[in-house]
Protein backbone atom coordinates (compact mmCIF):
# COMPACT_ATOMS: atom_id res chain seq x y z
CA UNK A 1 0.00 0.00 0.00
CA UNK A 2 1.62 3.43 -1.05
CA UNK A 3 2.48 5.85 1.58
CA UNK A 4 2.17 8.92 -0.83
CA UNK A 5 -0.14 9.42 -3.69
CA UNK A 6 -0.02 12.49 -5.77
CA UNK A 7 -3.25 14.50 -6.26
CA UNK A 8 -2.88 17.19 -8.65
CA UNK A 9 -0.95 20.14 -7.59
CA UNK A 10 -2.11 21.02 -4.50
CA UNK A 11 -0.04 20.32 -1.12
CA UNK A 12 -2.65 19.84 1.97
CA UNK A 13 -2.72 17.91 5.30
CA UNK A 14 -0.96 14.47 5.22
CA UNK A 15 -2.66 11.60 6.85
CA UNK A 16 -2.26 9.92 10.53
CA UNK A 17 -3.33 6.73 11.58
CA UNK A 18 -5.06 5.76 15.13
CA UNK A 19 -2.27 4.99 17.60
CA UNK A 20 -3.76 1.49 18.86
CA UNK A 21 -2.82 -2.12 19.26
CA UNK A 22 -5.21 -3.06 16.73
CA UNK A 23 -2.85 -1.32 13.94
CA UNK A 24 -0.76 -4.14 14.11
CA UNK A 25 -3.07 -7.09 12.75
CA UNK A 26 -3.76 -4.61 9.68
CA UNK A 27 -0.43 -3.27 9.04
CA UNK A 28 1.08 -5.51 5.71
CA UNK A 29 4.68 -3.67 5.71
CA UNK A 30 7.39 -3.29 7.25
CA UNK A 31 7.55 0.77 7.35
CA UNK A 32 3.60 0.65 8.96
CA UNK A 33 5.34 -1.57 11.65
CA UNK A 34 7.86 1.24 12.23
CA UNK A 35 5.43 4.13 12.09
CA UNK A 36 3.38 2.26 14.83
CA UNK A 37 6.40 2.00 17.20
CA UNK A 38 6.85 5.59 16.56
CA UNK A 39 3.54 6.43 17.19
CA UNK A 40 3.56 4.16 20.18
CA UNK A 41 6.74 5.46 21.46
CA UNK A 42 5.58 8.99 20.98
CA UNK A 43 2.49 8.80 22.99
CA UNK A 44 4.30 7.54 25.84
CA UNK A 45 6.68 10.52 26.15
CA UNK A 46 3.61 13.06 26.00
CA UNK A 47 2.11 11.09 28.73
CA UNK A 48 5.36 11.15 30.18
CA UNK A 49 5.97 14.88 30.01
CA UNK A 50 2.23 15.73 30.92
CA UNK A 51 3.13 17.07 33.66
CA UNK A 52 6.03 19.28 32.71
CA UNK A 53 7.27 22.65 30.92
CA UNK A 54 8.78 21.08 28.33
CA UNK A 55 9.15 17.94 25.98
CA UNK A 56 11.83 15.89 25.02
CA UNK A 57 14.50 17.81 22.70
CA UNK A 58 14.04 16.64 19.37
CA UNK A 59 16.54 16.04 15.90
CA UNK A 60 14.34 16.90 13.04
CA UNK A 61 17.28 15.33 11.16
CA UNK A 62 16.36 11.93 12.40
CA UNK A 63 14.95 9.73 9.60
CA UNK A 64 11.18 9.33 10.58
CA UNK A 65 9.35 7.25 9.68
CA UNK A 66 5.59 8.80 8.39
CA UNK A 67 2.53 7.53 7.49
CA UNK A 68 0.82 9.49 4.81
CA UNK A 69 -1.69 10.59 6.72
CA UNK A 70 -2.16 13.48 9.10
CA UNK A 71 -5.06 14.18 11.36
CA UNK A 72 -6.56 17.35 13.50
CA UNK A 73 -9.15 17.39 15.52
CA UNK A 74 -10.86 19.55 17.93
CA UNK A 75 -10.30 18.51 21.18
CA UNK A 76 -14.37 17.71 21.57
CA UNK A 77 -14.01 15.87 18.69
CA UNK A 78 -15.92 17.89 16.33
CA UNK A 79 -14.85 19.57 13.42
CA UNK A 80 -12.90 17.83 10.04
CA UNK A 81 -9.80 15.51 10.36
CA UNK A 82 -7.17 16.37 7.96
CA UNK A 83 -4.45 14.01 6.21
CA UNK A 84 -3.13 16.87 5.11
CA UNK A 85 -2.15 20.48 6.01
CA UNK A 86 -4.73 22.79 3.51
CA UNK A 87 -2.82 24.10 0.44
CA UNK A 88 -4.62 25.38 -2.06
CA UNK A 89 -1.89 26.71 -3.45
CA UNK A 90 0.77 24.85 -4.27
CA UNK A 91 5.03 24.60 -3.42
CA UNK A 92 6.99 24.23 -6.62
CA UNK A 93 8.51 21.41 -6.65
CA UNK A 94 6.16 19.84 -4.20
CA UNK A 95 5.62 15.83 -5.06
CA UNK A 96 1.96 15.95 -3.17
CA UNK A 97 -1.37 17.97 -3.45
CA UNK A 98 -5.02 17.80 -2.24
CA UNK A 99 -4.06 14.96 -0.18
CA UNK A 100 -6.14 13.18 2.25
CA UNK A 101 -7.14 15.33 5.66
CA UNK A 102 -9.04 14.06 8.17
CA UNK A 103 -12.98 15.06 8.03
CA UNK A 104 -15.27 15.72 10.87
CA UNK A 105 -17.50 13.64 12.78
CA UNK A 106 -20.41 14.27 15.15
CA UNK A 107 -19.25 16.28 18.13
CA UNK A 108 -18.33 13.19 20.80
CA UNK A 109 -20.27 13.51 24.09
CA UNK A 110 -16.81 13.28 25.95
CA UNK A 111 -13.41 13.79 24.71
CA UNK A 112 -10.73 12.21 26.85
CA UNK A 113 -7.85 14.86 28.13
CA UNK A 114 -5.40 15.48 25.44
CA UNK A 115 -1.67 15.98 26.99
CA UNK A 116 -0.09 19.32 27.67
CA UNK A 117 2.86 19.72 24.96
CA UNK A 118 5.16 23.12 25.06
CA UNK A 119 5.99 24.42 22.10
CA UNK A 120 9.88 22.86 21.59
CA UNK A 121 11.25 24.88 17.92
CA UNK A 122 13.77 23.65 16.67
CA UNK A 123 16.30 24.30 13.40
CA UNK A 124 16.67 20.94 11.85
CA UNK A 125 19.67 22.40 9.56
CA UNK A 126 22.21 23.32 12.38
CA UNK A 127 20.74 20.93 14.86
CA UNK A 128 20.05 23.36 17.37
CA UNK A 129 16.76 23.36 19.52
CA UNK A 130 15.42 26.20 21.44
CA UNK A 131 12.19 25.66 24.11
CA UNK A 132 10.24 27.61 24.73
CA UNK A 133 8.29 27.81 27.68
CA UNK A 134 4.52 28.04 27.00
CA UNK A 135 3.00 31.36 27.73
CA UNK A 136 -0.42 30.90 29.64
CA UNK A 137 -3.27 33.14 28.01
CA UNK A 138 -6.88 31.52 27.44
CA UNK A 139 -7.66 31.58 23.63
CA UNK A 140 -11.17 30.84 22.23
CA UNK A 141 -12.56 27.82 21.25
CA UNK A 142 -14.99 26.01 20.15
CA UNK A 143 -17.44 28.30 21.54
CA UNK A 144 -21.21 27.08 20.58
CA UNK A 145 -22.62 29.42 17.81
CA UNK A 146 -25.94 30.13 16.55
CA UNK A 147 -25.61 29.88 12.50
CA UNK A 148 -28.18 29.78 10.74
CA UNK A 149 -27.74 28.64 7.18
CA UNK A 150 -31.42 28.15 5.97
CA UNK A 151 -32.65 31.59 6.10
CA UNK A 152 -34.16 32.67 3.45
CA UNK A 153 -32.61 35.92 1.39
CA UNK A 154 -35.07 38.11 -0.28
CA UNK A 155 -33.20 38.00 -3.56
CA UNK A 156 -34.43 37.58 -7.16
CA UNK A 157 -33.89 34.65 -9.57
CA UNK A 158 -31.97 33.98 -12.83
CA UNK A 159 -34.24 33.73 -15.80
CA UNK A 160 -35.51 29.97 -16.85
CA UNK A 161 -33.29 29.45 -19.60
CA UNK A 162 -30.13 30.50 -16.93
CA UNK A 163 -31.21 28.30 -14.14
CA UNK A 164 -31.88 25.49 -16.83
CA UNK A 165 -28.43 25.73 -18.25
CA UNK A 166 -26.78 26.27 -14.98
CA UNK A 167 -28.15 23.00 -13.86
CA UNK A 168 -27.24 21.05 -16.35
CA UNK A 169 -23.81 22.31 -16.65
CA UNK A 170 -23.90 21.39 -12.63
CA UNK A 171 -25.29 18.17 -13.78
CA UNK A 172 -23.36 17.20 -16.40
CA UNK A 173 -19.75 17.94 -14.63
CA UNK A 174 -21.04 16.39 -11.49
CA UNK A 175 -22.16 13.05 -13.08
CA UNK A 176 -18.96 12.48 -15.17
CA UNK A 177 -16.16 12.13 -12.20
CA UNK A 178 -15.81 8.39 -11.29
CA UNK A 179 -15.46 9.17 -7.22
CA UNK A 180 -17.80 12.11 -5.68
CA UNK A 181 -19.73 12.66 -2.79
CA UNK A 182 -21.59 15.84 -2.99
CA UNK A 183 -21.33 19.53 -4.17
CA UNK A 184 -22.90 22.67 -4.28
CA UNK A 185 -23.23 25.73 -6.08
CA UNK A 186 -24.30 29.46 -5.69
CA UNK A 187 -24.07 32.28 -8.21
CA UNK A 188 -24.89 35.69 -7.14
CA UNK A 189 -24.69 38.92 -9.36
CA UNK A 190 -25.70 41.70 -7.07
CA UNK A 191 -29.26 41.05 -7.36
CA UNK A 192 -30.41 37.99 -8.71
CA UNK A 193 -29.47 34.43 -6.89
CA UNK A 194 -29.43 30.95 -7.96
CA UNK A 195 -28.39 27.93 -6.19
CA UNK A 196 -27.93 24.18 -6.64
CA UNK A 197 -26.66 21.02 -4.48
CA UNK A 198 -26.27 17.11 -5.72
CA UNK A 199 -25.08 14.22 -4.29
CA UNK A 200 -24.87 13.40 -0.17
CA UNK A 201 -23.20 15.53 2.59
CA UNK A 202 -23.27 11.92 4.74
CA UNK A 203 -24.31 8.40 4.52
CA UNK A 204 -27.56 9.76 6.46
CA UNK A 205 -28.01 12.88 4.55
CA UNK A 206 -28.53 14.44 1.08
CA UNK A 207 -26.51 17.59 0.23
CA UNK A 208 -28.33 20.90 0.06
CA UNK A 209 -27.93 23.86 -0.60
CA UNK A 210 -28.12 24.84 3.26
CA UNK A 211 -25.63 22.21 4.13
CA UNK A 212 -22.07 24.35 5.33
CA UNK A 213 -18.64 23.02 4.72
CA UNK A 214 -15.04 24.32 5.46
CA UNK A 215 -14.22 26.52 2.32
CA UNK A 216 -10.62 25.74 3.25
CA UNK A 217 -7.92 27.85 1.60
CA UNK A 218 -10.55 30.41 0.82
CA UNK A 219 -10.89 31.21 3.77
CA UNK A 220 -7.70 33.58 3.08
CA UNK A 221 -9.82 35.70 0.97
CA UNK A 222 -11.16 37.01 4.32
CA UNK A 223 -8.09 37.54 5.99
CA UNK A 224 -6.79 39.69 3.52
CA UNK A 225 -9.72 42.00 3.16
CA UNK A 226 -9.27 42.57 6.96
CA UNK A 227 -5.36 43.20 6.87
CA UNK A 228 -5.51 45.75 4.12
CA UNK A 229 -8.44 47.22 5.69
CA UNK A 230 -6.76 47.80 9.21
CA UNK A 231 -3.97 49.44 6.83
CA UNK A 232 -5.67 51.57 5.33
CA UNK A 233 -7.59 52.52 8.64
CA UNK A 234 -3.95 53.45 9.90
CA UNK A 235 -3.58 50.39 12.60
CA UNK A 236 -0.17 49.85 11.26
CA UNK A 237 1.98 49.70 7.48
CA UNK A 238 2.43 47.47 4.82
CA UNK A 239 6.35 48.01 5.44
CA UNK A 240 5.80 47.22 9.31
CA UNK A 241 7.73 44.44 10.03
CA UNK A 242 6.95 41.16 12.47
CA UNK A 243 8.74 42.34 15.16
CA UNK A 244 7.69 45.96 14.98
CA UNK A 245 4.01 44.95 15.38
CA UNK A 246 4.10 42.15 17.85
CA UNK A 247 7.38 42.59 19.85
CA UNK A 248 4.96 43.58 22.78
CA UNK A 249 2.62 40.68 22.04
CA UNK A 250 2.38 38.32 25.57
CA UNK A 251 2.80 35.49 23.25
CA UNK A 252 6.16 37.06 21.32
CA UNK A 253 8.46 34.74 23.23
CA UNK A 254 6.84 32.14 20.76
CA UNK A 255 7.04 34.16 17.92
CA UNK A 256 10.79 35.35 18.07
CA UNK A 257 12.16 32.48 17.48
CA UNK A 258 15.47 31.57 15.08
CA UNK A 259 13.09 29.93 12.60
CA UNK A 260 10.94 32.39 12.15
CA UNK A 261 12.47 35.96 10.48
CA UNK A 262 10.43 38.75 12.32
CA UNK A 263 12.16 40.81 10.04
CA UNK A 264 9.58 40.37 7.13
CA UNK A 265 7.06 42.67 6.51
CA UNK A 266 3.12 42.63 6.48
CA UNK A 267 3.36 42.61 2.39
CA UNK A 268 5.76 39.65 2.50
CA UNK A 269 3.54 37.42 4.44
CA UNK A 270 0.14 38.79 2.45
CA UNK A 271 1.69 38.06 -0.68
CA UNK A 272 3.33 34.52 0.29
CA UNK A 273 6.86 35.85 -0.19
CA UNK A 274 8.49 35.54 3.09
CA UNK A 275 10.95 32.86 2.77
CA UNK A 276 9.01 31.16 6.28
CA UNK A 277 8.95 27.03 5.55
CA UNK A 278 5.54 26.04 7.80
CA UNK A 279 4.20 22.73 9.33
CA UNK A 280 2.97 20.95 6.11
CA UNK A 281 5.79 18.29 4.73
CA UNK A 282 5.05 14.59 5.02
CA UNK A 283 8.09 14.89 7.69
CA UNK A 284 6.40 16.99 9.50
CA UNK A 285 4.28 14.58 10.59
CA UNK A 286 4.87 14.66 14.52
CA UNK A 287 4.82 18.54 15.03
CA UNK A 288 1.07 18.28 13.47
CA UNK A 289 0.26 15.51 15.98
CA UNK A 290 1.67 17.69 18.58
CA UNK A 291 -0.17 20.41 17.49
CA UNK A 292 -3.57 18.55 17.61
CA UNK A 293 -3.06 16.84 20.74
CA UNK A 294 -2.09 20.52 22.37
CA UNK A 295 -4.21 20.44 25.39
CA UNK A 296 -3.20 24.32 25.62
CA UNK A 297 -3.17 25.23 21.96
CA UNK A 298 -2.97 28.40 20.68
CA UNK A 299 -1.90 29.95 17.18
CA UNK A 300 0.98 31.08 18.44
CA UNK A 301 2.45 27.62 19.76
CA UNK A 302 2.30 26.28 15.95
CA UNK A 303 5.37 28.49 15.05
CA UNK A 304 7.60 26.02 17.23
CA UNK A 305 6.94 23.17 14.33
CA UNK A 306 8.42 25.41 11.71
CA UNK A 307 11.16 22.67 10.81
CA UNK A 308 13.98 24.70 8.87
CA UNK A 309 15.70 28.31 8.71
CA UNK A 310 13.72 30.90 6.71
CA UNK A 311 15.38 32.14 3.15
CA UNK A 312 15.64 35.44 2.15
CA UNK A 313 12.21 36.80 1.30
CA UNK A 314 11.62 37.58 -2.53
CA UNK A 315 9.26 34.45 -3.99
CA UNK A 316 6.61 33.03 -3.90
CA UNK A 317 6.10 30.00 -1.33
CA UNK A 318 3.07 28.96 0.28
CA UNK A 319 3.47 28.81 3.80
CA UNK A 320 1.07 28.14 6.68
CA UNK A 321 3.48 30.36 8.88
CA UNK A 322 1.99 33.47 6.69
CA UNK A 323 -1.21 33.21 7.92
CA UNK A 324 -0.63 32.07 11.46
CA UNK A 325 1.35 35.53 11.66
CA UNK A 326 -1.16 37.60 10.00
CA UNK A 327 -3.92 36.69 12.29
CA UNK A 328 -1.60 37.39 15.34
CA UNK A 329 -1.22 40.78 14.10
CA UNK A 330 -4.62 41.71 12.98
CA UNK A 331 -6.30 40.59 16.36
CA UNK A 332 -3.39 42.02 18.55
CA UNK A 333 -3.82 45.62 16.66
CA UNK A 334 -8.05 45.54 16.90
CA UNK A 335 -7.82 43.76 20.93
CA UNK A 336 -10.40 41.26 19.58
CA UNK A 337 -10.36 37.42 18.76
CA UNK A 338 -10.38 36.88 14.88
CA UNK A 339 -13.91 35.50 14.67
CA UNK A 340 -15.15 38.13 16.18
CA UNK A 341 -13.71 40.49 14.20
CA UNK A 342 -15.38 38.87 11.08
CA UNK A 343 -18.47 38.81 12.53
CA UNK A 344 -18.77 42.85 13.12
CA UNK A 345 -16.80 43.65 10.23
CA UNK A 346 -17.99 41.58 7.64
CA UNK A 347 -20.87 38.79 8.22
CA UNK A 348 -23.08 40.86 10.13
CA UNK A 349 -23.07 44.17 8.04
CA UNK A 350 -23.41 42.02 5.22
CA UNK A 351 -25.54 39.99 6.66
CA UNK A 352 -24.59 36.72 5.69
CA UNK A 353 -23.27 33.54 7.82
CA UNK A 354 -20.48 31.87 8.56
CA UNK A 355 -17.68 31.16 11.66
CA UNK A 356 -14.03 30.92 12.06
CA UNK A 357 -12.98 27.38 13.25
CA UNK A 358 -11.56 26.33 15.69
CA UNK A 359 -12.50 29.19 17.69
CA UNK A 360 -16.74 28.46 17.18
CA UNK A 361 -17.60 25.00 17.26
CA UNK A 362 -18.44 22.84 14.23
CA UNK A 363 -22.10 23.03 13.07
CA UNK A 364 -23.49 19.66 13.42
CA UNK A 365 -24.63 19.32 9.75
CA UNK A 366 -20.92 20.10 8.20
CA UNK A 367 -20.67 17.85 5.11
CA UNK A 368 -18.45 14.67 5.70
CA UNK A 369 -15.70 14.80 3.47
CA UNK A 370 -14.98 11.65 1.68
CA UNK A 371 -12.09 10.67 -0.10
CA UNK A 372 -9.69 7.51 -1.31
CA UNK A 373 -9.76 4.97 2.11
CA UNK A 374 -6.59 3.69 1.49
CA UNK A 375 -4.79 7.41 2.07
CA UNK A 376 -5.92 7.22 5.65
CA UNK A 377 -5.21 3.15 6.44
CA UNK A 378 -8.63 2.88 6.70
CA UNK A 379 -9.41 0.44 4.62
CA UNK A 380 -10.08 0.13 0.37
CA UNK A 381 -11.58 2.53 -1.61
CA UNK A 382 -13.93 5.50 -2.12
CA UNK A 383 -15.65 6.48 1.02
CA UNK A 384 -16.44 8.66 3.95
CA UNK A 385 -13.29 9.94 6.32
CA UNK A 386 -15.55 9.96 9.47
CA UNK A 387 -15.09 6.47 10.64
CA UNK A 388 -12.90 3.64 12.48
CA UNK A 389 -9.16 4.31 13.32
CA UNK A 390 -9.47 8.32 12.12
CA UNK A 391 -12.41 9.06 14.36
CA UNK A 392 -10.94 10.60 17.49
CA UNK A 393 -9.00 12.98 15.49
CA UNK A 394 -12.01 14.01 12.82
CA UNK A 395 -12.28 17.84 12.51
CA UNK A 396 -9.46 18.94 14.44
CA UNK A 397 -7.01 20.22 11.67
CA UNK A 398 -8.55 23.82 11.92
CA UNK A 399 -5.95 23.71 15.07
CA UNK A 400 -3.56 23.40 11.86
CA UNK A 401 -4.53 25.74 9.69
CA UNK A 402 -6.52 28.77 12.15
CA UNK A 403 -6.91 31.85 10.33
CA UNK A 404 -5.56 30.41 6.81
CA UNK A 405 -8.45 27.90 6.10
CA UNK A 406 -10.97 28.11 9.08
CA UNK A 407 -13.98 29.60 7.60
CA UNK A 408 -16.94 27.56 7.00
CA UNK A 409 -19.90 28.73 5.33
CA UNK A 410 -22.58 27.42 2.49
CA UNK A 411 -22.12 28.42 -1.30
CA UNK A 412 -24.77 31.76 -0.68
CA UNK A 413 -22.87 33.17 1.32
CA UNK A 414 -19.58 32.72 0.32
CA UNK A 415 -20.95 33.99 -2.98
CA UNK A 416 -22.30 36.83 -1.47
CA UNK A 417 -18.78 37.54 0.08
CA UNK A 418 -16.93 37.18 -3.29
CA UNK A 419 -19.62 40.05 -5.11
CA UNK A 420 -19.37 42.06 -1.89
CA UNK A 421 -15.48 42.08 -1.86
CA UNK A 422 -14.69 42.43 -5.44
CA UNK A 423 -17.55 44.42 -6.82
CA UNK A 424 -17.48 47.95 -7.49
CA UNK A 425 -21.29 47.82 -6.32
CA UNK A 426 -20.18 45.67 -3.44
CA UNK A 427 -20.22 46.87 0.46
CA UNK A 428 -17.92 44.47 2.19
CA UNK A 429 -15.04 47.29 2.06
CA UNK A 430 -14.35 50.95 1.21
CA UNK A 431 -13.52 51.49 -3.20
CA UNK A 432 -9.89 52.58 -2.00
CA UNK A 433 -9.37 48.98 -0.26
CA UNK A 434 -10.48 47.36 -2.48
CA UNK A 435 -8.51 48.69 -5.43
CA UNK A 436 -5.28 47.85 -2.97
CA UNK A 437 -6.48 44.54 -3.44
CA UNK A 438 -6.98 44.44 -6.72
CA UNK A 439 -3.69 46.06 -7.81
CA UNK A 440 -1.76 44.11 -5.15
CA UNK A 441 -2.11 40.62 -7.61
CA UNK A 442 0.90 40.88 -9.08
CA UNK A 443 3.14 38.06 -8.05
CA UNK A 444 3.45 35.42 -10.41
CA UNK A 445 2.36 32.02 -9.16
CA UNK A 446 3.50 28.33 -9.74
CA UNK A 447 3.44 26.25 -12.94
CA UNK A 448 0.90 24.12 -10.56
CA UNK A 449 -1.35 27.04 -9.05
CA UNK A 450 -1.21 28.62 -13.05
CA UNK A 451 -2.48 25.27 -14.35
CA UNK A 452 -5.58 25.20 -12.06
CA UNK A 453 -6.33 29.08 -13.12
CA UNK A 454 -4.91 31.91 -10.90
CA UNK A 455 -1.79 33.38 -12.47
CA UNK A 456 -1.04 36.22 -9.97
CA UNK A 457 -1.02 36.42 -6.28
CA UNK A 458 -1.71 39.34 -4.00
CA UNK A 459 -2.81 40.56 -0.80
CA UNK A 460 -4.18 37.08 -0.07
CA UNK A 461 -6.33 36.32 -3.34
CA UNK A 462 -5.55 35.92 -6.90
CA UNK A 463 -6.32 36.42 -10.57
CA UNK A 464 -6.69 34.03 -13.26
CA UNK A 465 -8.48 33.45 -15.89
CA UNK A 466 -11.46 30.91 -16.64
CA UNK A 467 -12.08 29.45 -20.14
CA UNK A 468 -15.19 29.45 -21.74
CA UNK A 469 -16.68 27.63 -24.31
CA UNK A 470 -16.16 29.00 -27.46
CA UNK A 471 -12.47 28.71 -26.10
CA UNK A 472 -11.84 32.08 -24.90
CA UNK A 473 -10.94 33.17 -21.13
CA UNK A 474 -12.44 35.44 -18.87
CA UNK A 475 -10.47 37.56 -16.41
CA UNK A 476 -11.32 36.33 -12.57
CA UNK A 477 -10.35 37.26 -9.20
CA UNK A 478 -10.02 33.90 -7.42
CA UNK A 479 -9.11 32.10 -4.79
CA UNK A 480 -9.22 28.22 -4.21
CA UNK A 481 -9.00 25.97 -1.21
CA UNK A 482 -8.65 22.23 -0.76
CA UNK A 483 -7.91 19.20 1.54
CA UNK A 484 -8.99 16.46 3.49
CA UNK A 485 -11.53 15.31 1.40
CA UNK A 486 -12.98 19.06 0.52
CA UNK A 487 -12.42 21.29 -2.38
CA UNK A 488 -13.81 25.02 -2.68
CA UNK A 489 -13.77 27.98 -5.37
CA UNK A 490 -14.45 31.05 -5.41
CA UNK A 491 -14.71 32.85 -8.65
CA UNK A 492 -15.21 36.73 -9.95
CA UNK A 493 -15.85 37.90 -12.90
CA UNK A 494 -15.27 42.04 -13.27
CA UNK A 495 -16.95 42.03 -16.67
CA UNK A 496 -20.00 40.07 -16.05
CA UNK A 497 -20.16 41.61 -12.29
CA UNK A 498 -21.09 38.26 -11.38
CA UNK A 499 -19.45 35.60 -8.48
CA UNK A 500 -19.59 32.02 -8.39
CA UNK A 501 -18.89 29.74 -5.41
CA UNK A 502 -18.13 26.09 -5.72
CA UNK A 503 -17.77 23.62 -2.33
CA UNK A 504 -17.32 19.76 -2.24
CA UNK A 505 -16.90 17.29 -0.09
CA UNK A 506 -14.76 15.68 -1.96
CA UNK A 507 -11.36 16.22 -4.26
CA UNK A 508 -13.82 16.69 -7.46
CA UNK A 509 -13.28 20.43 -8.32
CA UNK A 510 -9.83 19.94 -8.56
CA UNK A 511 -10.03 16.69 -11.14
CA UNK A 512 -9.86 16.90 -14.59
CA UNK A 513 -12.59 18.06 -16.59
CA UNK A 514 -13.74 16.56 -19.74
CA UNK A 515 -15.22 19.91 -20.56
CA UNK A 516 -12.63 20.45 -23.43
CA UNK A 517 -12.95 24.20 -23.31
CA UNK A 518 -8.88 24.13 -23.10
CA UNK A 519 -8.43 21.12 -25.82
CA UNK A 520 -6.56 18.94 -24.33
CA UNK A 521 -5.13 21.02 -21.58
CA UNK A 522 -5.59 20.20 -18.16
CA UNK A 523 -8.55 22.32 -16.52
CA UNK A 524 -10.20 21.57 -13.10
CA UNK A 525 -14.30 20.12 -12.90
CA UNK A 526 -14.50 23.72 -10.80
CA UNK A 527 -13.44 25.73 -13.93
CA UNK A 528 -15.52 23.29 -16.48
CA UNK A 529 -18.63 24.30 -14.41
CA UNK A 530 -17.98 27.87 -14.23
CA UNK A 531 -17.09 28.28 -17.69
CA UNK A 532 -19.82 27.16 -18.74
CA UNK A 533 -22.38 29.28 -16.33
CA UNK A 534 -20.52 32.49 -17.37
CA UNK A 535 -20.67 31.37 -21.18
CA UNK A 536 -24.14 30.65 -20.25
CA UNK A 537 -24.62 34.55 -19.23
CA UNK A 538 -22.30 36.43 -21.80
CA UNK A 539 -24.82 34.53 -24.21
CA UNK A 540 -27.89 35.02 -22.86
Amino acid sequence: MPLQQVLWIYVTEQHVVKARAIIMTKVKTFKFQLMFLYLISLCLIISCSNDSTQIPKTDTNQTQSVVPATTTAQPNGQGSTATQIDKSETKAGDKTSDQAELPTSEPAEETPPLPTITPTVVESKEKQEVEVAAISAPFPFNIPNELDFSKSRDLTSFSDQHISEFSEALKINFEQSPLKAGINIAVFDGKSLWEDALGIASAEQKMTTATPMIIRSTSKTFLGALVVSQIEQGLYKFNDTVESLLSDHQDYALIDIPNVNTSVTVEQLLTMTSGLDDWSEQSDFSSRLAIMMDREWKPANNLSKIPTKFVEPGNYYYSYANSILLGLIATHKDGRNLNEIYQELFFEPLGIEGGLLPEISMPLATAVPYDDLSLYQAGEGFGPLNEGMMSQFYGRDPMISWAGAGIISTPENIARWGYELFSPLGSAIPNKTRETLISGMTIPTDPGMSSMGMDTYGYYMGSGNVSLRNGEKLKVYTHPGGGGGRTSWLYYSPELDVSISLLANSHILHEPGKCGFRGYDYMPIAQCIAGSIFSTIMDN
